[in-house]
């Protein structure tokens, strides 16, 4: 539904995914000063070619970039292909018209906090840049912006996945996951055994001394292929009222780990999935499954029935 009589743009063009994103880039500075944020400043092409929809159903659909997005910047929308104030500011900024997306990084005062992004239009350059912006400016990059990073190595296929044989593929999972570089675990079976299939970060460490750290908590790897999920993955996870919350990957694997050792979960949820997980209503809202769906798919459907915290702008 659109929002212009408001100055707003708001799943009005796939282009521009799921962020309320505002029109008026002065009006922008001025809230950004107002509420002492940055400003994220989209040159998009309205309509656009299959590049700019893809930015926009790929990239800017995520929610929890969304909800990060929301929280910490002002977000402007500025179409390259428009006249008018549109094209003004594609002269102040020096930006071709009919272009691929382009988004900028702003002070309130209009001053550019670090390089554009430009000639990349995947989440996880988009990700990059904004952890860099916030640590730019000394702000803290939440938890859960964190994990989303980690999540989309896997989604580039950048991250290595290998499975390790476990007496117990519940504590398996634990102890797996206490190593710095593993982003998610699933306890499964191969031919018989039980396993925890593991993906992990090949910058962090390499292949030979994650095996040596799994050999010391007594798991061997195996290179059979054949895996195959239990039927309850995330034991510990499934105890707690977290298993009723859109989730992402690394976001389950985390919790997993949190619960039995009575660490706080806080950090590793976002503002949005705190204020559900808080809601009386969320048990009989949400299925016992939910954290082992897409969350692309289940926010939505959560969404729709519990609503959205916050305000608009």
């Amino acid at each position: 539904m659109g929002l212009q009589k408001n100055g707003i743009s708001f799943r009005e063009h796939r282009e521009l995914g799921d962020i309320k994103w505002l029109r008026d880039h002065d009006r922008a500075l001025a809230l950004a000063a107002d509420q002492g944020k940055p400003v994220l400043l989209l040159f998009q092409e309205v309509p656009g070619c299959s590049t700019c929809v893809r930015f926009g159903q790929d990239v800017l659909t995520h929610p929890l970039m969304v909800e990060l997005i929301a929280d910490r910047f002002v977000p402007v929308a500025i179409f390259n292909n428009h006249p008018g104030a549109d094209a003004e500011l594609l002269r102040r900024y020096n930006e071709p018209s009919w272009n691929n997306p382009v988004v900028r990084f702003q002070g309130p005062d209009g001053t550019e906090l670090l390089s554009k992004l430009a000639d990349r239009y995947d989440a996880l350059a988009l990700h990059e840049k904004i952890t860099a912006v916030l640590k730019v400016l000394g702000d803290n990059v939440p938890g859960y912006f964190r994990l989303l990073g980690r999540d989309l190595l896997v989604e580039y296929g950048l991250s290595t996945c290998v499975t390790y044989r476990t007496p117990c593929f519940w504590s398996g999972e634990t102890s797996l996951a206490q190593h710095p570089a593993v982003i998610t675990t699933d306890a499964g079976w191969v031919d018989g055994e039980e396993v925890v299939q593991v993906r992990f970060d090949p910058r962090e460490v390499s292949r030979s001394d994650l095996d040596a750290y799994a050999r010391a908590e007594g798991f061997g790897p195996i290179e059979s292929s054949g895996f195959e999920l239990d039927r309850e993955p995330q034991f510990y996870l499934r105890k707690n009222a977290a298993r009723h919350l859109p989730l992402t990957p690394a976001q389950r694997t985390r919790i997993n780990l949190a619960v039995p050792y009575r660490s706080s979960l806080p950090d590793l949820l976002s503002p949005q999935q705190s204020a559900w997980l808080a809601n009386p209503q969320l048990q009989r809202s949400s299925g016992d499954e939910a954290y082992r769906q897409d969350i692309r798919q289940s926010w939505p459907s959560l969404l729709a029935l519990l609503g959205p915290v916050g305000k608009e702008v």
